[in-house]
């Protein structure tokens, strides 16, 4: 009977010690996968550039599709500092149908930022876009450039001819755009609108009303053959925005922070009309 006791001694240490290791060797497998994550945190966005050819019974096409990054300083409204962004831009386009224009951002802090969705995207049709520095996206499309805000992706102004653009002291930069009037501001007897924007912002919007239709088909036809100027004279603001038309010339003063319509001149016939947002 005495050799069977040391049998039950050396158990009896076997369980304590299965006992005491088993909950560490428990924990050690549940935290050794999360020690593997303590590494370097990374996020990686994909994206490239491509050209698909295609033979369709003799007719042949041809798609291109590029994708680039950009990292910008982003001014906006009502923050202290400028905003880092981080923007992705896809253009598709080709010979086989309209372009496909996207813009993607992302707040440029730590790489989970990456992993989130972007904090806007921007959708547009048209064969070809940039990024300028006023904190504007262009996108381009049949000849009209189409102004969009890098701050929120918001669509800002339609332009179809060169800016007119300015500033005022200290370093208040300003723009003036003209677009020809679509069918439905045409249905309100309107031939273009005047955008005046500050860097990201719309200050204000005008119509250019003719009060005879068909002259006013004629002018609406003709729009994109003037041009709009700017300069300076002894008047509020010390700035004027003129648009030269055959019938006389269209001239608005200006101030850094809006269109002086009540003080502008414009030829018989036309009208300067407030075109305000929806719900206003």
């Amino acid at each position: 009977m005495r050799s069977i006791w040391p049998f039950f001694g050396g158990a009896l240490v076997a369980l304590k010690f299965f006992a005491f290791t088993v909950p560490i060797l428990a924990v050690v497998a549940v935290l050794l996968p999360l020690f593997g994550t303590l590494g370097p945190d990374e996020a990686v966005l994909g994206g490239g550039s491509n050209v698909r050819m295609r033979d369709e019974g003799g007719r042949v096409t041809m798609r291109m599709s590029n994708t680039t990054y950009t990292q910008l300083s982003v001014p906006v409204t009502g923050e202290p500092r400028p905003r880092r962004l981080l923007l992705r831009q896809q253009t598709d386009g080709g010979t086989d149908g309209e372009g496909r224009i996207r813009l993607d951002a992302w707040p440029v802090g730590m790489p989970i930022d990456l992993r989130r969705p972007p904090i806007y995207t921007v959708h547009a049709q048209g064969n070809s876009a940039n990024l300028s520095d006023d904190g504007l996206f262009w996108t381009v499309r049949n000849g009209r450039r189409s102004a969009w805000s890098l701050a929120d992706g918001s669509w800002l102004f339609d332009t179809d001819l060169p800016l007119a653009a300015f500033t005022f002291e200290p370093d208040a930069r300003r723009v003036a755009a003209l677009a020809v009037a679509d069918e439905e501001l045409w249905s309100r007897g309107a031939v273009g609108v005047i955008t005046y924007a500050a860097p990201g912002r719309v200050l204000r919007r005008v119509l250019l009303v003719s009060v005879n239709p068909l002259r006013g088909q004629s002018l609406r036809a003709t729009l994109t053959a003037s041009r709009l100027v700017s300069y300076t004279e002894a008047a509020p603001g010390g700035r004027v925005i003129e648009l030269p038309l055959a019938m006389g010339p269209v001239r608005i003063p200006v101030t850094a922070s809006d269109l002086d319509v009540a003080h502008a001149s414009v030829p018989s016939g036309l009208k300067l009309s407030l075109l305000h947002p929806w719900g206003e």
